[in-house]
């Protein structure tokens, strides 16, 4: 019973999360052309806590049963994505998106924060921090299938796009001049992400750096082509994401650290770095 209802379902959200925001991270630093690009810095997964704590504290769209959580997510990851490339404009600078995307985000995390305040009693309030922090505990099988379905169709949506995503490579305005409706698929990119994001907040929370750390390890192994890419990713990222949670699980046992704190340890150093790289190339 211990490893069917609790162990097992725990284990494979936490590989179908990883995978996701591994891809959603891909498709972010694509449309971008930024190489920081992911749901965390973004603020994609800070819009998607707000609308999920929101749904939790004063039951936005209660009348979709459990899928109101989950839609109230979506219009938060959705809304702080497309704030963020209003935002930005047409300028082409990694760092402004960046900054733009690390307001954002910081604007939804103290929406979140309000909302948790707001509670009306002690089980509100914790129900909803969990939302700030990350984590896997509590997981059961229907967490597992909805993760499970938003990646198989993310994956579907990607293998399709795959070679569309290949030309944006070449820049907008090269992709454009091959009939390729540059618009049309950034959005349809945006909306299946965001989509995918606010699934995996919706359960289990905010999560950061996945969509960061592995796309740019699994570059070096399966190239640029992104066929090979996301497929190589989704599994790293499982991989990634399933060994921090078993360390935030068992290293302060029986205590239990959240997700979300194991992967900024390991991101935000990488974070900081490609900032600085990519400062110094800029500024020579």
């Amino acid at each position: 019973n211990v490893i069917i209802r609790i162990r097992l379902p725990r284990v494979l959200l936490t590989a179908a999360a990883g995978a996701v925001l591994s891809i959603s991270g891909i498709l972010m630093q694509t449309i971008t052309r930024n190489p920081l690009a992911e749901p965390f810095v973004l603020g994609v997964s800070s819009g998607a806590s707000a609308g999920a704590a929101g749904a939790i504290v004063f039951g936005w769209f209660s009348f979709l049963s459990i899928g109101g959580t989950f839609f109230c997510a979506f219009i938060g990851s959705f809304l702080a994505i497309a704030l963020v490339l209003l935002l930005q404009g047409r300028s082409a600078s990694p760092v402004r998106l960046v900054l733009t995307g690390m307001g954002v985000s910081s604007f939804f995390q103290a929406a979140t924060t309000l909302i948790v305040y707001s509670a009306r009693n002690e089980a509100q309030s914790r129900s909803a921090m969990f939302w700030l922090t990350g984590s896997f505990s509590g997981a059961s099988w229907n967490d597992f299938r909805a993760a499970l379905w938003a990646l198989i169709l993310l994956l579907i949506f990607c293998l399709i796009i795959g070679k569309e995503l290949d030309l944006l490579l070449l820049g907008q305005a090269a992709a454009a001049q091959t009939g390729l409706s540059v618009r049309r698929l950034q959005l349809a990119v945006i909306l299946a992400a965001s989509a995918a994001v606010a699934v995996i907040v919706s359960q289990s929370g905010v999560i950061g750096f996945i969509g960061l750390i592995v796309p740019h390890i699994m570059r070096r192994f399966a190239g640029i082509r992104h066929r090979s890419l996301l497929l190589c990713s989704a599994l790293g990222g499982a991989a990634f994401l399933t060994a921090a949670d078993t360390i935030a699980r068992t290293v302060f046992a029986p205590q239990e650290v959240p997700i979300g704190i194991m992967t900024s340890f390991v991101g935000a150093p990488i974070f900081i770095f490609m900032i600085k790289r990519i400062y110094h190339e800029d500024r020579d």
